[in-house]
């Protein structure tokens, strides 16, 4: 028997069967790629997320946060109790930020528009242990900045088990290239 024989014997080479599982595995990468660039707006966008109590710990994420001029900032709850009190605003800016100390399933959103400078602000319930935060407004935020923030977690873990399942595919395609993988019984 030939193993490179796609005839129409009813038989599938191992070649073909090594092709498609190649093929699928880079399907499922590009898909991946494609629904993290989907669920965070494409990387742009005039909208930033800082999670509040991410994990139950007591922090802002990220910490610090630069922005252009319009961008809409969404604080999401994490965990509880905390609040976002701002503490410090650039001279002429009308933000005061929600004292409210509440947890999930709050979401306060702010645009800001107003002057640009370094806006700071605190969880009050936990100013004491460095709960803090600063949003920079500026014409020209770091490049680099937010790739923590680009890719969400599940986009991250959809990530892994593509690359998992690529590196099984390829495996095994290797070990039945060396081995083989049509067995034929002797008499």
């Amino acid at each position: 028997m030939n193993s490179e024989n796609d005839g129409d014997d009813g038989q599938v080479s191992r070649r073909s069967v090594i092709r498609a599982g190649a093929a699928a595995a880079a399907a499922t990468a590009a898909t991946g790629t494609a629904a993290a660039q989907e669920e965070e707006g494409g990387g742009g966008g005039s909208e930033k997320v800082v999670k509040v109590g991410p994990n139950g710990q007591n922090v802002f994420e990220p910490a610090e946060l630069h922005v252009t001029p319009g961008t809409t900032v969404r604080f999401v709850w994490e965990s509880s109790p905390h609040n976002v009190h701002a503490t410090e605003v650039p001279d002429g800016a009308d933000w005061s930020a929600n004292t409210e100390v509440t947890g999930p399933p709050m979401e306060y959103e702010y645009t800001f528009d107003g002057p640009m400078g370094e806006y700071t602000y605190v969880c009050d319930p936990h100013a004491s242990v460095g709960m803090e935060g600063t949003i920079i407004v500026t014409d020209s935020p770091p490049k680099n900045e937010g790739y923590q923030t680009i890719v969400p977690d599940s986009a991250k873990t959809m990530a892994v088990a593509a690359v998992g399942s690529m590196t099984s595919v390829l495996g095994m395609a290797y070990f039945f290239m060396k081995y083989g993988g049509d067995y034929e019984i002797e008499e």
